[in-house]
């Protein structure tokens, strides 16, 4: 597995936008915290806000793992589903080092469960999954 690092996100970064455009997919936002420090964000053409992305963030890092999986056990964070500081949807992936959560990886734009899997994906691609 390769050393998460600032480097790392933004190779990551760089590999969505580009299979995004590759694919002609919606246009998506980006944003990946690591140790409380927002090191890669950016916002494709037409999009204005980064409003989900934090609210995946959010939802990442207080619950230690993907946003996917909290829309999968959403009875067990009953009290986020109409709270406005968190999405109960995919496109948050957690950063996990030493068995905790050190940062977030968020992609939004496209529908929930595609977002979370072009996350997948590219994790894969890297070979980090």
């Amino acid at each position: 597995m390769k050393e998460w690092n600032h480097e790392f996100a933004l190779e990551f970064g760089l590999r969505v936008q580009q299979m995004i455009k590759n694919k002609k997919l919606k246009a998506v936002g980006i944003r990946i915290t690591y140790k409380d420090l927002l090191i890669f964000q950016y916002l494709m053409d037409g999009k204005k806000e980064d409003t989900w992305l934090k609210r995946k963030e959010r939802t990442v890092l207080e619950s230690g793992c993907s946003s996917y999986e909290v829309f999968l056990n959403k009875n067990q964070y009953s009290s986020w589903i109409d709270n406005d500081n968190y999405a109960i949807c995919g496109g948050g992936y957690p950063i996990i080092e030493n068995g905790n959560c050190v940062g977030a990886i968020c992609v939004s734009g496209l529908k929930h469960d595609e977002d979370h899997q072009l996350i997948v994906d590219i994790l894969k691609e890297m070979e980090v999954l």
